[in-house]
Order: C-alpha cells, then structure tokens, then sequence
C-alpha cells in the first residue's frame, strides 16, 4: 500500500479499547469512524484529503432517492463469520460504467461509529488489524455493509447502492481441514494424478492451505482420519491394484511405506471379483476400517466440464479391516448381495453404522456387462445418464456389535422418500446426521441438496446453507457447530464453504473458503481433522 489511509500509530490506538463481549475478550472496540483508503496508485491520497471525499460522497446521497443495484458476490447477504475466520474478500459487480470508484461504509448495530473505505476497484479485502474490528463489532450482533458506486467525472454523483448485512458467531471452527484439489475434467485427472494436491490449512489463516501431499505416481482417492486425529488412512491405487488403502499414525512428517498399505483384495483372494474400497472409514477408537468391497462401479466418463463424470456402486456390501489384528471380515447384516450397501458412517461413539442401501437392479449389472463403465457420446450430459439410469439409495442403521452387526433398520427421514440418500455423517457430539440427497446417482449430482435428521432418525429439512448448484462431500468440526461442504454454485471448479449449525440444527448462510480454492482445480473431499494447524506438514511414498 503505497499511502494507507489507516495510521496505525494513531488511529488504532484512538479506535481501540478493552472490552468483553460474551465472555470474549476484544481489544478492538470501535471508538471513533475510522477512514481507509484501499491499496491504489490512483488513491494515494492524504488522510485529509480521504475524509473529504469521502464527505463529499456522502453529502450527496439522497436517502429518499432510488439507486440501481450493484451486485455482491462474497459474501452473501447475512453471512455469519466464524470469530477465528481470515478476513474475506468482498468481491461486486456494477454493471453501470458510469461507477468508477466505490465508497464501502461499514456501520454496526452495537455502536454509533463507523468504517469507511474508498476504493477502485470492485473487490476489497480488509487488512487484519481492521478485520478484527469488524469481528469484534459484529460479534453476534449485526454488521451492515453498504457499497456506493460513485462517478468521479460527474463531481461525485452516487450512480449505485447496495447494503448487505454480516455478524460474527463467538463459535469458533478451532480446527484445520484437509482437501483435495483435482483438475478437471476428470478424464484428465485420472491420467495426471500428479497434478492432484493435497492441502492442510485452517480457516484463520490469510496464506492458502500448505501442500501437505503431491506428485502421487497413481490416483489417490478418499481420506480419512480417526475422531481424535490420531490415524490416517486414503485410498490409493498402489502398484497397479484399485483396493489399496494406506494406514499411517499421525505425524509432522508422514512416510507411507509398503507395510503400511492393505489391499481390500485379500478380502476376498479366492474370488475373481476385485475390490476398490470405496468410501472407507475408520472408527473413533482407530481400531477399524470400514468400506465397500465386491463392488461394481456403474460409472462413465463426460466430455461437459462441469459434470464430467457418472458414478455410483451399483452392487456392494460393507467389510471391516481390523487394524489390531490385521484381519478382514464382511459385516453380518450389511452384506446381504441382493443389496448395494456403501457410504458408511460411524457413529461418534462406534456402536452403529449408518449407511446407503438399494436393492441390486439386474438392469443395470447387465448393461455393464463384463466392463466397469459405459461408453457415452461426447454430446452425452449427467442429466441424460440420470435420466435414463436410476438409482434411489436409503439411509439404514445397523449395529456394530465388535464386528457381529445386527439387523440393518431403516432410517427414519432418510428414506422410502423417492430421492437418493447418501453420504451421511455424524456430528460428533452425537445429536445429528447431515446426508446429500439428491434425484438419483450419488456423488457429483447437479441438484444435490444437504439435509439434517437427528441421529436416531425424524423429520429431515433442507439445510439453509444450500447452494443452487451440487451440495456434498460435507464434514463436521470437532466441536459440532460448522459444517464444510463442496458447491459448484460459483464455477465448475468445485469450491469449499462453511456453514454454522445452531442447537436447534439450523444452517447459516455459506461462507465461501476463497483462499482453499485453486487455480482450475476442484476442490473436493473436505475434512475437518481434530489437530493443530501445524500438525501435518508432509506426507511422503517409499516403495523402501
């Protein structure tokens, strides 16, 4: 910044002072209205001279008079932030070109004063400093957030405005999340899987997710870790076999080596039909791992950008590996072959299994015939595969049992709905299931949706936080109170949001995680990790 309007010798210290809001302690209290310029050659102006424009512009503004519209895109209308959060970006569109510069007046319900930002530019990111004055002043009460469009060679005249509301939760996330980045479309990143990345960041911080993972020989697929963070465990396809799964104790630096991959083939050694393992887990206690093996993939590569692949397990049943014993075993109950049976959960405790269940369509195995795919036109979209091939699956719950299952029960709410149920997932405090549901398929459905039941089962609803495009690949934070999920409302390069979960289950409106996004990459497969945010740094093959 060449001349930031914000001295900070003098006018934090004069905007500042202690104070505790909910038991939070601030340092950052709004005393007086506060003026900034934005980081601009144009705008390296004298303090004086930014309060007098910025004077200027606001005694022109005519409360009674229409102004057009600009658009906001980030964030939303009522975002609420988490108090631990790096500060956003705030991104508009003005579509009237008489606009050239743009006043950004922040004002809070829970004082008289005021921030006001000049800039010319259509985007805006707070520094730190006045980042945390925002928190502070927003924290649960709102902040109002209104951008004037402003012609500079009609002396000033207001040309837009537009007013968006924000606040602050004193819920923090406390965790990092780990992700994958893949390029698309994923013809392409199945045969470049060293162009995946995977990253390990948390929501605080203003630099993007370190690479914690890349420059795999092979594709690597899922991961996934134990409750406490103590153990890791991803997909991999590992010397030519599709059913590798790497298990590593958690460490700063993580060197997987041979002895520390199973295949899910020596599940069934004497059986010509291989497995892959889809979707597996581990249990809170680190001891097991659960998945879906004997699989048939009904799957399909697109020439669309934004939909480019068809999947969905179109016969499967649940097996465990046990860690301790290094033994595998199918699970009584949930490996019935009439059913496909996958996209297992544990509960919080490990007592039950909740995971999606559909009867075997003889339709289907016969179209793929002796192949794992079909072939499609290139003119060929997801919404005519999911015309033509269906799939519904339901929530069940079945008994653990130290591996002796039980009668699979459906859940209540999550089924028997003439939609498609997957992907659930506990909050770890045990009280919720948020699941996708979709049309048909699983996995990568345009209309997707995220919905919340009660862990014994009930009435599902909607999350708020749903976006208009692709809901899925969710994940808790350890303390329950923030949900992460991938959209493609933004562009077909899937993106990360987060959303607060009340006690009551309500959502709050997503908050977009720009900096996790990539370059061209989808960002997919989220997981909050109850550790440090340091606490993985690097993650390494040996074949040694």
């Amino acid at each position: 910044m060449k001349k930031s309007f914000l001295i900070l010798s003098l006018c934090l210290l004069a905007a500042a002072g202690g104070c505790m809001y909910h038991g939070l302690k601030t340092d950052h209290e709004l005393r007086q209205d506060l003026y900034l310029a934005a980081d601009s050659a144009a705008l390296n102006l004298s303090t004086r001279e930014i309060e007098t424009i910025v004077g200027a512009i606001l005694a022109g503004y005519d409360a009674k008079k229409y102004y057009p519209e600009a658009d906001i895109l980030n964030p939303y209308n009522e975002t609420l932030f988490p108090r631990d959060f790096a500060a956003p970006v705030f991104r508009w569109e003005d579509r009237y070109l008489h606009s050239d510069q743009w006043l950004i007046t922040i004002r809070f319900a829970r004082n008289n004063h005021s921030i006001h930002v000049l800039t010319d530019q259509t985007s805006w990111t707070p520094t730190r400093d006045i980042w945390e004055i925002i928190k502070a002043d927003s924290l649960e009460q709102k902040a109002f957030v209104t951008i004037l469009g402003v012609d500079t060679e009609r002396a000033r005249n207001i040309i837009t405005k537009t007013v968006i509301a924000v606040s602050t939760s004193r819920d923090e996330v406390g965790a990092p999340l780990m992700y994958v980045q893949m390029p698309l479309p994923f013809e392409w990143g199945r045969e470049h899987p060293e162009e995946f990345l995977w990253r390990f960041g948390a929501v605080s911080s203003y630099d993007p997710p370190p690479v914690v993972l890349k420059n795999l020989p092979f594709c690597g697929n899922c991961h996934y870790f134990s409750r406490d963070g103590r153990m890791f465990g991803m997909d991999i396809d590992y010397r030519g076999d599709k059913g590798g799964y790497a298990i590593s104790a958690v460490d700063r630096r993580m060197i997987l080596k041979p002895e520390d991959i199973i295949t899910w083939n020596d599940f069934n050694k004497e059986d010509e039909q291989k497995s892959q393992g889809f979707f597996a887990k581990i249990s809170p206690d680190g001891r097991y791992i659960i998945g879906t093996v004997k699989e048939r993939s009904f799957f399909a590569l697109l020439a669309d950008i934004d939909f480019s692949q068809f999947f969905f397990p179109a016969r499967g049943l649940l097996a465990c590996y046990c860690i301790t014993d290094r033994t595998f075993f199918s699970l009584p109950g949930a490996d019935d072959p009439n059913y496909i049976q996958t996209c297992p959960a544990w509960s919080p405790d490990g007592r039950y299994i909740v995971f999606s269940r559909a009867k075997v369509d003889p339709y289907l195995i016969e179209t793929l015939g002796d192949k794992n795919y079909i072939e499609v036109d290139q003119n060929v979209t997801i919404h005519d595969l999911n015309k033509k091939y269906r799939i519904m699956y339901d929530l069940y719950r079945i008994p653990f049992n130290e591996g002796r299952g039980g009668t699979p029960e459906p859940l209540s709410g999550a089924g028997g709905n003439g939609k498609s149920n997957y992907f659930p997932s506990f909050s770890p405090d045990g009280r919720w299931i948020v699941f996708t549901q979709s049309d048909t398929g699983l996995a990568i459905q345009p209309g997707s949706k995220l919905y919340i039941i009660p862990a014994e089962g009930g009435t599902a609803r909607q999350l708020e936080c749903n976006t208009s495009m692709m809901n899925s690949w969710h994940s808790w934070s350890p303390n329950s109170r923030w949900l992460v999920f991938s959209s493609k409302v933004n562009t077909p390069y899937t993106e990360l949001f987060i959303t607060h979960i009340d006690q009551n289950g309500t959502a709050s409106v997503p908050v977009l995680l720009s900096r996790f996004s990539g370059d061209k990459q989808a960002c997919v497969a989220p997981e909050f990790v109850d550790l440090e945010p340091d606490a993985i740094q690097e993650i390494l093959l040996s074949d040694e």
